[in-house]
């Protein structure tokens, strides 16, 4: 007798690109989950109820609730993607070969470790209360975080950033190059981002786990 699936439930916010990556992978997978919008901006991510699943107030945050009502929270989109992958198999997002799954998380750091941390609301808050010099910050880094992927990407990649598959090094890049036209940076100078860009946006899932879906309507 099988084990019915634990009920998942995502905690967002409709414009995080951390947001998009998990809402992608669920869609790419084909995971069924619950989803609930958590603002950033009225000072909901920094509520009591939220910083119970996630202390640092941040999204996403993975709910797994089992058949007796226990709880588990899961904060992080890298944490929250590679348990996704170990937890379902189907359309992995991780190369099987060893080398090129170090790739895959290689490129994707470049993304989340070093390019999209520093464009988080408590960053730009924290760099200026001008707008126009956040705007510049974060164009600065966008830039430069894209110049290093374009670079380390233009050797291995395919359709996607490694090879013909699309993965989570994807998953990455793609949410950034949507802040990147958010904060106006071109993708001019980056002829293989822009290639991968194409490949991603041709998939049902880019379309359906899109932050233009999750646009709450005031």
């Amino acid at each position: 007798m099988s084990v019915p699936a634990p009920r998942l439930k995502l905690y967002h916010y409709w414009r995080s690109s951390c947001s998009w990556r998990v809402r992608w992978a669920l869609d790419f997978k084909d995971i069924g989950v619950e989803l609930q919008h958590v603002s950033l901006l009225d000072g909901e991510s920094e509520s009591e109820s939220h910083r119970s699943r996630n202390p640092l107030g941040y999204v996403p945050v993975l709910e797994r609730l089992d058949l007796v009502g226990n709880q588990r929270f899961l904060s992080d989109s890298t944490a929250i993607v590679n348990w996704l992958d170990e937890a379902f198999p189907n359309a992995s997002l991780f190369p099987g070969d060893s080398w090129n799954r170090a790739r895959v998380r290689s490129l994707a750091g470049i993304i989340s470790s070093d390019t999209q941390p520093v464009q988080n609301l408590n960053v730009l808050h924290r760099h200026s209360g001008d707008p126009a010099e956040q705007k510049r910050w974060a164009q600065e880094f966008i830039h430069q975080g894209l110049a290093a992927f374009e670079r380390a990407a233009a050797p291995v990649a395919g359709r996607f950033s490694v090879g013909n598959d699309f993965s989570w090094a994807d998953l990455c890049l793609i949410p950034q190059c949507y802040n990147a036209d958010r904060f106006g940076v071109a993708l001019d100078d980056f002829p293989t981002i822009r290639m991968i860009v194409a490949e991603a946006q041709s998939l049902e899932s880019h379309h359906s786990s899109h932050p233009s879906r999750y646009e709450p309507q005031n």
